[in-house]
């Protein structure tokens, strides 16, 4: 940018400074669709809810899920817990629990997975919705803490909005540096990507966002659009069987729920790094397009406006003050949407970091899941 001639590099620098205030724009709307879109947990009965867990070496958060899942507000719900092929102690867990509450939890030993064609997730959802005896399907993580209205709020959202497909932000734990620099990430849609409350208002797939710690369907729309049998082959299922029912001319929405659930959904860096590496690509198909046109709009919108805000002032350069607006606006943005999530004052100021490595899972998972041999992730490789 530094030899280009004046005029073009005006150009550029003022579309970086609009491009900081379309971000800013586009969160600030979604955060005030985030709060207030949600409605408050008012059913406390109606129809059957099946809560549905998979755990795959789930043995140090299982039983803090189900402890939080047994008192809950909702009068007719189920619990159904599948130990998916553990190696460690999940299995023993379960199984006590469901001694010991044989009138709401119910543990099974999942098939091992097919060779061929699926996913272990997708594969031991398939399972437990096979399983299920309610209207509703509420799919959550063995890593989730549940609030007593946490079915009550997912009831009450569905059928006040008439939605047949609702997920959201549950609140999310960072005890480390590495989970500060990675996992905000997952909130780069609301921020700079999607207007979410743009979702129950089309039927376009591509509008389309779920995130699979929380997720409540109609049996009927599930049943539909054939399960999760329908998106075996995708790593990121949550995604795609939001998309499918899209597709399907069934209504989703995309809510708040961090102060009805909450997760730490990884533990230390490593884990951040290959749990959300090997999502981002899949949810960008795995087209050599895709990541370099996303590699470019993060190095050009989010990177380089920071990297030169310094020797722009040094150097006394004419565009100084664009920059600066285009990284306060930025940085403003995401500090508002971290903030809205709840995390500690000084995540937002470490996103360069969150961009950096956002660049680096993007390639990483690219080129293992695509060109090398996977990714292993709980003791399988996922490719």
């Amino acid at each position: 940018m530094f030899h280009l001639p004046p005029s073009v590099m005006r150009i550029l620098h003022v579309l970086l400074a609009l491009g900081g205030l379309y971000f800013f724009l586009l969160a600030a709307s979604n955060i005030i669709w985030l709060r207030l879109s949600s409605r408050k947990p008012r059913r406390r009965s109606g129809k059957r809810v099946s809560v549905l867990i998979p755990a795959r070496n789930e043995e140090a958060n299982i039983a803090r899920c189900l402890d939080s899942l047994l008192g809950q507000t909702y009068e007719d719900y189920e619990i159904i817990v599948l130990d998916d092929q553990s190696t460690d102690g999940t299995w023993e867990i379960i199984a006590d629990y469901a001694r010991r509450h044989p009138a709401l939890i119910r543990a099974v030993r999942g098939r091992p997975l097919p060779k061929h064609g699926w996913h272990g997730k997708p594969h031991a959802m398939q399972q437990l919705t096979d399983l299920a005896t309610g209207e509703y399907y509420l799919c959550t993580d063995a890593d989730t803490v549940h609030a007593p209205d946490s079915v009550a709020w997912a009831v009450t959202n569905i059928e006040w909005h008439r939605m047949d497909f609702v997920s959201g932000y549950v609140g999310q734990e960072l005890h480390s540096f590495g989970e500060v620099i990675i996992v905000p990430a997952i909130y780069i849609m609301t921020a700079i990507i999607m207007p979410i409350w743009l979702i129950p208002a089309t039927r376009t797939p591509l509008l389309s966002f779920a995130i699979g710690q929380f997720i409540m369907v109609r049996r009927e729309a599930y049943e539909a659009i054939g399960g999760y049998a329908s998106v075996s082959g995708q790593i990121s299922d949550d995604i795609y069987l939001a998309r499918k029912l899209r597709g399907a001319g069934f209504r989703t929405i995309f809510l708040d729920i961090q102060k009805h659930v909450s997760c730490r959904m990884y533990s230390g860096y490593r884990a951040s790094f290959t749990g959300i590496a090997k999502n981002v690509s899949d949810f960008l198909n795995r087209k050599m397009l895709s990541i370099v046109s996303a590699s470019v709009a993060i190095l050009f919108f989010f990177l380089l406006p920071a990297a030169l805000l310094v020797p722009y002032l040094l150097a006394g350069s004419p565009y100084t003050r664009l920059v600066a607006v285009t990284v306060i606006l930025f940085q403003l943005t995401w500090a508002c949407v971290l903030y809205d999530r709840g995390l500690k004052w000084y995540v937002p100021f470490v996103y360069p970091l969150v961009f950096v490595h956002v660049l680096m899972m993007m390639w990483s998972g690219y080129g293992q899941l695509t060109w090398g041999t996977g990714m292993v992730w709980k003791g399988r490789v996922v490719k």
